[in-house]
């Protein structure tokens, strides 16, 4: 039995996006009630901007017009945030950033 949802567990930057890998994707990811809400994506300039999201297997690929070279990734980041990533037991995701060091606002 699944005990948690989707935990970050890396990234790994592509031609189309930033790919998130997560741990506790048992059963598969699911966007509940539609596609995916709540990510937002960054170049080098840690400027963060809403991003397009697709279940891609047991990854999700992360990707915005408006940022010609990501970097980083973040979801639910946010008080109060739209957020609808589960696994397939109906878990929810956690929120989390990518970055490695998190700059003050």
């Amino acid at each position: 039995m699944e005990y948690s949802g989707p935990l970050f567990r890396e990234t790994s930057v592509e031609q189309d996006g930033v790919r998130v890998w997560f741990d506790h994707a048992i059963g598969g990811l699911v966007g509940k009630g539609g596609p995916l809400q709540g990510f937002e994506i960054a170049g080098d300039d840690h400027h963060f901007t809403p991003a397009n999201a697709r279940i891609d297997g047991h990854s999700v690929l992360v990707s915005s017009a408006q940022v010609s070279a990501p970097k980083y990734v973040r979801y639910g980041w946010a008080n109060a945030p739209a957020v609808n990533l589960s696994n397939g037991a109906g878990l929810p995701a956690s929120p989390f950033t990518s970055e490695e060091k998190i700059s003050n606002p």
